[in-house]
C-alpha cells in the first residue's frame, strides 16, 4: 500500500473499499444507527480529545479560506435577519464604552495630524478633501459606505504612510474594514 503519497493512498483505500464488501455492510450498518454511531463517536471523542483538537486544527489550516467565507456570510445573514437587535446591541456597546470609543477616536486624529507633512500646499490638501467628498457621493450613489483608505497604513506595524492624496484611495466600506491596518500586497 503506497503509504507516502496521501492521495495516493486515499485513492487506494477508495478502491479497496469498493471491493470489500465489509465495508459496505459496515456503511449501511452506520446508516441505519445513526444514534449508535453518534454515540460511539461522542465515546472516542471523551477519549482522545488531543486528536478531535488536532484533526479539527487540521481542517481549519487547510480549508482556512472557505471557513472564513462561510463566517463572513452567516454574519452578514444574521445582521440582515437581525438588523433591530444588531443596532440595539450596538448602541448599548457604545453607550457603555464611550471613554474607550473616545480615546480610539482622538488617538486616529492624532494620527492623521502627525501624519499630515507641513509641506503639503492647498492644493494638494484640496485634493485630500476631494477624496472624502467622492466617498460621500459614492455612499449617496450606490446606497452604501464608501470610506477613504489609507494605502500604506497611518498607523501599521511594519510601516506607516503619510495623509497625502498619493495615499489614499476611496474603496467600500467593506474591503476597508477588512484591509484594516495592514499594508496590501498587490501582485
Amino acid at each position: 500500500m503506497p503509504l507516502k503519497d496521501p492521495e495516493a493512498r486515499k485513492a487506494y483505500l477508495r478502491e479497496y473499499a469498493k471491493k470489500n464488501p465489509a465495508y459496505k455492510r459496515v456503511k449501511e450498518w452506520k446508516a441505519k444507527n445513526p444514534e449508535k454511531v453518534k454515540e460511539s463517536n461522542k465515546r472516542y471523542a471523551q477519549k482522545h480529545p488531543e486528536k478531535i483538537l488536532e484533526k479539527a486544527r487540521r481542517h481549519k489550516e487547510k480549508h482556512y479560506e472557505q471557513i472564513l467565507e462561510k463566517d463572513r456570510k452567516a454574519a452578514a445573514k444574521y445582521r440582515e435577519e437581525n438588523r433591530e437587535k444588531v443596532l440595539e446591541a450596538k448602541r448599548k456597546y457604545q453607550k457603555q464604552n464611550m471613554p474607550k470609543i473616545n480615546a480610539a477616536i482622538a488617538k486616529r486624529r492624532s494620527a492623521i495630524l502627525q501624519r499630515t507633512p507641513s509641506w503639503l500646499d492647498e492644493e494638494l490638501l484640496w485634493m485630500i478633501d476631494q477624496a472624502y467628498e467622492l466617498a460621500a457621493i459614492r455612499t449617496q450613489m450606490f446606497g452604501f459606505k464608501w470610506h477613504v483608505d489609507h494605502i500604506l497604513p497611518l498607523q501599521g506595524k511594519l510601516v506607516s504612510g503619510l495623509h497625502i492624496p498619493e495615499n489614499l484611495r476611496v474603496i467600500p466600506w467593506r474591503d476597508n474594514l477588512r484591509k484594516g491596518n495592514r499594508l496590501e500586497h498587490h501582485a
